[in-house]
């Protein structure tokens, strides 16, 4: 009986293959796909708002007090109105938590670093007076809606809203809107994960990556856009909603709402007499 031999591999496979990585010139899509990846993730899952520990102001209560606060900073040109504002803003602050406050001041801190360099840009026309002015009356008005939006959640908002009597229209577009947006940021999000997990070896133009991305965002924003519209139709719907119990006004709030009309009552009486 023969012994057969072993049938010996070719050549060219037994020949080392030593790859050589070239430099990526085009790497904008790695350096900013983990911010995408964690600003995706915050809107498909946006954290909880925070809780009032002694009680419940109504939604109607939280947004006049916005509003009246947003007022205030964008009518006067007073420091030392600012520093009321300023001190009373800083009050509500005391009650959060200080992972709470610290997830405050990063936002803060980004959102008026990005409306600085907008207004930084005037400083060549105005001079530095009006440029530190407004650098601070837009710090102010971005601070309280950041405390708003931290402290109230996105069902509170269009409570208030219908509290207040403002239009169907308005307050559909705006809830279509939130919805529509954090879906699509939903399915971006899934998009770049199975990308990552089916991209082996980097890709020879990632601008053609990143098009073919937002391509496909946008052909599925269109077809989301004909299955609401579907979807709403098939319902019935008419621009009414249903009428759902809302948190009536207490006593707690008229007196919360105090300090704020004191000082609209000092504002409108100090222009008259010229203290403002």
């Amino acid at each position: 009986m023969t012994v057969k031999q072993p049938n010996s591999l070719p050549n060219w496979l037994q020949q080392p293959n030593h790859l050589t990585s070239q430099p990526q010139r085009h790497n904008f899509l790695a350096h900013n796909q983990q911010h995408l990846t964690q600003l995706l993730s915050r809107l498909a899952q946006p954290l909880p708002a925070v809780k009032a520990t002694r009680w419940q102001l109504s939604p109607a209560t939280s947004l006049i007090r916005l509003g009246i606060l947003v007022l205030l900073i964008a009518l006067t040109n007073n420091t030392a109105w600012l520093w009321v504002l300023g001190l009373l803003l800083a009050g509500h602050l005391l009650v959060l938590t200080p992972s709470q406050l610290r997830r405050f001041t990063r936002s803060w801190l980004l959102s008026t670093g990005i409306a600085l360099l907008v207004v930084l840009p005037s400083y060549w026309l105005v001079g530095p007076a009006t440029v530190l002015l407004f650098v601070c009356k837009t710090g102010l008005i971005l601070a309280s809606t950041q405390y708003y939006r931290l402290t109230t959640t996105f069902q509170a908002l269009l409570s208030g809203l219908k509290a207040l009597h403002c239009p169907n229209l308005f307050i559909m577009t705006l809830a279509v809107a939130i919805t529509y947006l954090r879906m699509l940021g939903h399915y971006l999000l899934q998009t770049m994960m199975a990308l990552d997990m089916r991209l082996v070896a980097p890709a020879k133009h990632p601008y053609q990556l990143i098009g073919t991305l937002f391509g496909n965002l946008f052909l599925k924003s269109h077809a989301y856009a004909l299955e609401l519209y579907a979807a709403m139709e098939a319902r019935g719907f008419n621009g009414q909603y249903v009428n759902q119990p809302t948190t009536t006004t207490r006593w707690h709030d008229y007196l919360t709402l105090t300090p704020y009309l004191v000082l609209v009552i000092v504002f409108i009486f100090g222009g008259i007499y010229g203290i403002n």
